[in-house]
């Protein structure tokens, strides 16, 4: 396996041969500036996206995967795989509520405060929601609660998470 070539040495020294053909050289504490500059444009070009940049992106991608969730749930008819497929997406909105507030301390303080406030809406809104549900089920009006929970799951991330803008 071959070693990475070091980048700043390769930088200051493509510098030092462009310059040598025009007459100048880079000698002494010259050499030093070139050196710290070409280093610190080297970090900043090679650190990528920033932690706050992350966590926005990482925000993003799991408040669209929220929406997808309840789009699933929303769809569901009764089947032998609906149970299966409802647990599966709740279990998702759950990681996606983590992801969510893992991400939120690297967030910009404003940024921050409205993701906060919006997860701590939804997930309020989504224990109430099965709460209802679970206390109020009847053999006979099952599928509706359940339809009409969905809705209310639905309205909740349109309240709450997606105004959040991800652009």
């Amino acid at each position: 396996m071959r070693a990475k070539p070091n980048r700043a040495r390769i930088a200051v020294l493509s510098l030092t041969a462009a310059m040598k053909p025009q007459g100048l050289a880079i000698t002494g504490s010259s050499g030093a500036v070139v050196v710290v500059a070409m280093v610190g444009a080297l970090a900043l070009a090679g650190c990528g996206e920033s932690a706050e940049a992350k966590a926005k992106k990482q925000v993003c991608t799991a408040r669209n995967d929220i929406a997808k969730q309840i789009t699933t749930l929303q769809g569901l008819t009764l089947s032998s795989s609906s149970a299966a497929t409802a647990k599966a997406s709740f279990e998702a909105i759950g990681k996606d509520v983590t992801q969510i507030k893992s991400a939120q301390p690297k967030l910009e303080p404003s940024r921050r405060q409205q993701v906060e406030a919006a997860t701590h809406t939804f997930v309020t809104q989504v224990n109430a929601i099965a709460s209802s549900l679970a206390s109020n089920v009847s053999p006979s009006t099952v599928l509706t609660q359940f339809k009409s929970a969905l809705s209310q799951l639905g309205t909740a991330y349109r309240q709450t998470l997606g105004p959040i803008s991800c652009e």
